[in-house]
Formats: structure tokens, C-alpha cells, sequence
């Protein structure tokens, strides 16, 4: 199911709409000094870079994480609710796309998939958002507890007396943060497959895991091996045609396309210097090897993105059946107002016309029975005549 065009036509849309927005937000955040880092070395770094980068793009991204000033936040906040709105859309076509194939058996057009989302837009988008929210909204709480004990002498006893409620807080904090995450894989599908809206993903999500804990726990470290897997077959298998294409073309082309490769190798950091490429044609052939680089990177990411997809609606299908007996089969399916307000107007064909009876012919009347005298001539017999 995660190798359908419809899905992986989703998934690298969603993937490229994604880089733009983070290399115009951090255009601007750099721009206006509110962060150190710029859109071009996200681009040399990491999108021309002839690794895969997952790795140390994960790294780099929990390093800057320790040390955020408020500029930084409020980048991020901006970065974090447009990938949201990016994700709302596709990721939610992806999982509609495989609700109705799993389900129902049959592959729907993605028009058809990305009218449903758009309708339920704000059923996605505050699906994933609310627990967020719900985790800052206690760290806030607890915050503004902490402050109290800035009082002198009356604020470290109403810290102290109001400790506990700073524990039931942090509690909320770790409950509403693990599950959130770990469940997040079921709220998109909930959605895509019953039509509801995001309180009932959310309420879903949340009691299938706390009521059938062991089996999703299973069903999640499935899904986790498997994608690792995926991911690593994904992303070597593309340095292995990469590799290939560069050793089979460089037979024919020679030095030129190691130069070619040293000037790349430069850009993203993997040499110490830059060489220099005098001839324009070989700077325009630079230039399509990089973007060659960025689209096979943005492949690897749909195939990933569209077994995550795909496996997280199969996981919610089958914790739906295990906690509340509801068949996979059983998928919300849209109707068209226009086509049922015909419905009931026209006659049901499927019914039999009534037999128009003919009516029934008028019985003779029946005269009450007349004299005989005044019915039939009297009729006298002759005598009989002499012999």
C-alpha cells in the first residue's frame, strides 16, 4: 500500500511544500537577525549533501534545541504551525487514501481524497495541535507557581503548601506529552476513517491506548522496526544507484565529473575546500546534479512518509476492531446531498409497479321471477281427434 503513486505523490508534495516554508521562514528569521542560522546552509548542509543527513540533521536540530533564545521561539512556533497546516493536508490524504483501499477495497481518486481533508481541515490540524497545547498550558501553570516563590517570606510557604498541585500538574505533563505522542499515530487515521471531528480522534487515541495497552504497544514497535528497516533499505538502496550512476557515467565523462562531485562535496561541508568550476557549462551541470540530489532525497522521504501513513491507518483499524468490534471494513463514506434529495424524490426502482385490476364486470340483474301467465303463452293441448 505505501508504494501507490496517489499516496507517494502526496507524501513528496508535502515534503517539498515543507522545505520552501523553512527556507522562507528562516529567510526572514535571519533576515531580521532572530536566528543564526540561514536558508543557505540548510541547503548546503543538508539538501545537496550527498548523504541521506536523517541522522545528523536530527543531531544538529537537539544541539540548537538547548539554548533558545525568545527570537528562536517565536521561529519556531511560526516553523512548527505551518508544517502543521502542510501536514493537516497531505498526511491526512495519505491515511483517507488508505482507509478506503483497506476497507472498502478500492482505490479512490486523490481528488476525491484531498476534497475529504480539506473539508475536515480543522478536525486534522487541532487534533495534533490540542495536546501540545495542553502540555504547554500545565508548564505554564507550573511557571507561574515558581514565580510566587520570588515573594519574600510569603512566597516560598505558598510554593511549599502548593507543591502538589505542581505535581498533579507534572503528572498531566508526562501523561498528556507520552501518550500524545505515542497516539498521534491514531488521530489522523480516526479521522480519515470515521469522519468525526478532532476531540473524537483524540478520545479515541487515548482510550484505545490506555485500554488495550500491550497490544498497541506491540502493534507500535511493529511499526517502528518496520519503518527503520524501510528507511535504511530506502536510503541505501539511493547512495547505491547514486554510486552506480556516478562510477558508470564517470567511465565516459572522466575528470569532469569529478570535479563536478569535488564542487558539490565543497558546498555541503564534505571537503575542507571549494573547487572552483571556470566554464559556465560546468556550473549548470553542478547545478542539476544538486537538484538531482535534493528530488532523490525528497523520494526516499515519500516512501517513508507513505508506509508511516499507510501502517498507522492499518494499526487504528485493527485496535478499533480489538476494542470496540467495529469491523475494518466499515469506513466512513460520503454522500452527495444532491444525489439523495433525487433519491427520495424519484419512485424506488428496485419496487415492483402495482398491477392496475381492471374493474370488476357489473353482475347481471336478477328480476324477481314473474308469473308465468304474464311470461310464457298459456298453451292449451288439442284434444286428441277421432280415429
Amino acid at each position: 500500500m505505501s508504494l501507490d503513486f496517489n499516496k507517494l505523490f502526496c507524501a513528496f508534495v508535502g515534503i517539498a511544500f515543507s522545505i520552501l516554508w523553512v527556507l522562507v521562514i528562516l529567510a526572514f528569521g535571519s533576515a531580521f537577525k532572530l536566528v543564526e542560522i540561514t536558508p543557505f546552509e540548510v541547503i548546503n548542509g543538508f539538501l545537496i549533501s550527498p548523504r541521506l543527513g536523517l541522522c545528523s540533521s536530527l543531531s544538529a536540530l537537539a544541539l540548537s534545541m538547548k539554548s533558545v533564545e525568545w527570537g528562536e521561539y517565536v521561529v519556531l512556533i511560526v516553523l512548527v504551525l505551518g508544517l502543521m497546516i502542510i501536514w493537516s493536508v497531505f498526511a491526512g490524504a495519505v491515511t483517507r487514501l488508505t482507509a478506503l483501499e483497506l476497507g472498502k477495497g478500492e482505490k479512490t481518486g486523490l481528488k476525491d481524497s484531498i476534497s475529504f481533508v480539506m473539508k475536515k481541515f480543522w478536525s486534522y490540524f487541532w487534533s495534533a495541535l490540542t495536546p501540545i497545547l495542553g502540555v504547554l498550558f500545565f508548564i505554564a501553570c507550573n511557571v507561574a507557581g515558581g514565580l510566587l516563590g520570588k515573594i519574600e517570606f510569603a512566597g516560598e510557604i505558598a510554593v511549599a503548601v502548593g507543591f502538589p498541585l505542581a505535581i498533579l500538574s507534572g503528572f498531566l505533563i508526562v501523561f498528556l506529552g507520552i501518550v500524545g505522542v505515542i497516539g498521534f499515530i491514531l488521530m489522523f487515521p480516526a479521522i480519515s476513517s470515521e469522519g468525526s471531528d478532532a476531540f473524537d480522534a483524540i478520545s479515541r487515541a487515548y482510550s484505545y491506548v490506555l485500554s488495550r495497552p500491550l497490544h498497541f504497544l506491540s502493534l507500535f514497535i511493529t511499526l517502528i522496526v518496520c519503518g527503520v528497516i524501510l528507511t535504511f533499505v530506502a536510503g541505501y538502496g539511493a547512495c547505491l544507484v547514486m554510486k552506480t550512476s556516478y562510477f558508470t557515467v564517470g567511465l565516459g565523462m572522466g575528470g569532469k565529473l569529478n570535479e563536478i562531485r569535488a564542487f558539490i562535496a565543497g558546498l555541503s561541508g564534505g571537503s575542507d575546500t571549494i573547487a572552483s568550476l571556470n566554464p559556465m557549462s560546468m556550473r549548470i551541470a553542478a547545478l542539476l546534479f544538486m537538484l538531482y540530489i535534493v528530488l532523490i532525497k525528497i523520494i526516499v522521504g515519500s516512501i517513508i512518509i507513505a508506509f508511516a501513513g499507510s501502517a498507522s491507518t492499518i494499526t487504528y483499524l485493527i485496535m478499533r476492531k480489538n476494542v470496540d468490534g467495529t469491523e475494518m471494513d466499515d469506513i466512513y463514506v460520503e454522500t452527495n446531498e444532491e444525489d439523495v434529495a433525487a433519491e427520495e424524490a424519484a419512485p424506488e426502482l428496485t419496487e415492483e409497479p402495482a398491477v392496475q385490476q381492471a374493474p370488476p364486470s357489473p353482475e347481471p340483474i336478477v328480476f324477481p321471477e314473474q308469473n308465468k301467465s304474464e311470461t310464457t303463452p298459456e298453451t292449451t293441448e288439442e284434444p286428441p281427434k277421432d280415429q
